[in-house]
């Protein structure tokens, strides 16, 4: 950890729901929670109309276009559909409502371009990403094969988290309270925050478990940074999970320090920091459907099947591209349907059923062993998604050995400032930790 530095700064714990910060309050995230809409950076979809990627297709080859800005401030998405570039176009500094009218104008848009062509019905002539089956979702084979049960999360992980170990590191951070707004039952998870530059390795040696480390990926170890996901939320860590290279995938639980949420909005948030708050108010409504609702994601790897990988990676690199599924309390045997989001967001103009989405992970050109990845965010009637919406960099930050990665972490640094990070840090006790897991296992 001396390679990060220390400090004791801790800035004041505010809850005030300020207007520009009204409709992300508290009570979405247990809206989402109770219906189970639980998806990694889910919720940068609603913060991410103004993702700044502009995409032609030709011939089925997609290139990589410019980002246009208005005078506004505004920035133009080009998305092809069938050959049908799709525009739309966002103010930077809306409001979150306003980003939610704006992105189900443009699924609307899409949907009124697309309904009758060829490619919704056929996936074989899809130009976007194939959107996979549901149910059985794409770890299903792992279930099959007898090598997970058919519920995995962090109550059941072969290998647990040391609880001396996470009892000593959250001691280095101080207390977030949840707001009074959320129910009894969802604010068992203990939240602690403290500056990036002492989060950082708290969280590489908290994940940095023994028997699980060492298993998985070598390009998937250390700290990833969000680098402009549009939602509330900055890091992740992909290491504590499983690994099974018979089926090229590996699935990643919602666990004690594997994600970062912001206490605060940096000065350079994304897209003039819409969706997030002035204290820990966004950051908590992120963060409560991820940890009450016991996600896990999949990932099946391959070659490249995306535009992204294509351009400088070698073409038989198994690991240059996956596919992402998320299961709701640990379920590996049905994935949660990204479509019902746009509903969500849409507030009902799109019907539940008529829209998908794939997310996928591409390695960029650039990229040293998984050190940058577009995570992608595809959308389309059917089962075919072509317009890209609410993509963003994964960028690895800190390498396997606990490291920073240069110059992406002192980028990160300065981008956070004096804003602090929150992690979930655990449960209250080990009691607490073993009435939640049976609450989970009697409910599934």
């Amino acid at each position: 950890s001396s390679h990060f530095g220390s400090s004791q700064a801790k800035p004041k714990l505010r809850f005030a729901c300020t207007p520009s910060t009204g409709d992300i309050q508290p009570a979405v995230g247990i809206m989402w929670a109770a219906s189970m809409l639980l998806l990694w950076s889910g919720g940068a979809l609603l913060g991410a109309a103004a993702v700044g990627h502009a995409l032609a297709c030709d011939g089925g080859v997609c290139q990589e276009g410019s980002q246009q800005e208005g005078q506004d401030g505004s920035a133009m998405l080009q998305v092809g559909a069938q050959g049908a570039p799709l525009h739309t176009q966002t103010n930077r500094s809306a409001g979150p409502e306003a980003v939610q009218q704006e992105f189900a104008a443009a699924l609307m848009q899409i949907m009124g371009q697309t309904q009758h062509a060829k490619s919704y019905q056929d996936p074989s002539f899809c130009l976007g990403t194939v959107v996979r089956p549901l149910e059985p979702a794409q770890s299903a084979v792992l279930v099959k094969d007898g090598l997970v049960p058919q519920y995995r999360g962090w109550w059941n992980m072969p290998i647990q988290q040391s609880p001396d170990v996470l009892s000593e590191l959250k001691k280095r951070l101080y207390r977030v309270p949840w707001n009074t707004s959320y129910p009894e039952g969802l604010t068992w998870p203990d939240m602690r925050a403290g500056l990036a530059k002492d989060i950082i390795p708290i969280m590489f040696e908290a994940t940095k478990v023994s028997g699980v480390f060492e298993k998985m990926p070598k390009k998937m170890r250390g700290i990833y940074w969000m680098r402009g996901n549009g939602i509330a939320e900055e890091l992740t860590i992909l290491h504590y999970g499983q690994w099974f290279p018979e089926h090229e995938q590996m699935i990643v639980p919602i666990a004690p320090f594997t994600w970062a949420w912001p206490g605060g909005r940096p000065k350079n948030a994304p897209f003039g920091g819409a969706m997030y708050s002035q204290d820990f108010t966004a950051g908590l409504a992120a963060a409560s459907p991820m940890i009450n609702g016991g996600v896990v994601f999949s990932y099946n790897y391959s070659t490249c099947e995306g535009s992204y990988c294509r351009r400088d990676l070698p073409t038989n690199d198994d690991m240059a591209f996956a596919y992402m599924q998320s299961g709701s309390l640990g379920n590996m045997m049905q994935a949660d349907d990204l479509g019902l989001l746009a509903s969500v967001i849409s507030r009902g103009a799109i019907l539940p059923g008529i829209l998908s989405g794939a997310f996928t992970l591409e390695e960029m050109p650039g990229s040293e062993d998984g050190s940058l990845w577009k995570r992608t965010c595809y959308w389309g009637p059917g089962r075919c998604a072509s317009m890209e919406f609410g993509s963003y960099d994964l960028t690895k930050i800190v390498d396997e050995h606990g490291e920073p990665m240069q110059p992406h972490y002192d980028e990160f640094i300065k981008y956070m400032g004096e804003v602090p990070l929150m992690v979930w840090a655990g449960w209250a006790d080990e009691q607490a930790k073993k009435d939640v897991a049976d609450r989970i296992e009697s409910g599934i």
